[in-house]
């Protein structure tokens, strides 16, 4: 039997309280929960930004396009510990109102694997990283935006951010 560390005990954690809160969205609202956990993810990036700022000094920059929200996101992101690297991710600028994201190894992959599993659509699923990035791209650079996943890989997700 193995012991869990506590890096990946919190990841356990995390990714506990992202299912329970999909899937208690999914209850209340149906296979399309989209607005309710875009405030979820919109108050989960504020919390991360702001713990940032105030317990690690580590201030974001604003930005003026969704692609330099994302590229920033990214960055404090890296610097807070949440992601190993940018090279975790792909940014697509197809133009200026659009961006397409590849998440090359994704840790709430087995979670949508499983809602697909259940007759959930890839474009019905509401993915915590996506939805985290839309709400860095408001809060960043004060560009309203929505998020779909599009298709679910073998180890990552594929989707984009675009300008309601």
């Amino acid at each position: 039997m193995n012991q869990v560390n506590r890096e990946e005990s919190g990841w356990l954690v995390a990714k506990a309280w992202l299912a329970a809160l999909e899937e208690t969205a999914r209850d209340f609202h149906g296979n399309r929960p989209q607005t309710f956990l875009e405030r979820a993810y919109q108050h989960a990036t504020e919390h991360f930004l702001r713990t940032l700022e105030n317990d690690y000094g580590i201030y974001p920059k604003r930005t003026l396009s969704i692609k330099e929200a994302l590229d920033e996101y990214i960055r404090l992101s890296v610097l807070g510990g949440l992601f190993k690297d940018a090279g975790q991710f792909n940014l697509t600028e197809v133009n200026v109102n659009r961006v397409e994201v590849t998440s090359i190894e994704c840790p709430y992959h087995g979670m949508c694997r499983e809602l697909l599993y259940s007759g959930i659509s890839a474009v019905d699923l509401t993915c915590p990283r996506l939805g985290c990035f839309r709400a860095a791209v408001n809060l960043l650079a004060d560009i309203d935006c929505t998020y779909e996943m599009t298709e679910i890989m073998e180890k990552g997700c594929h989707g984009y951010i675009e300008r309601r």
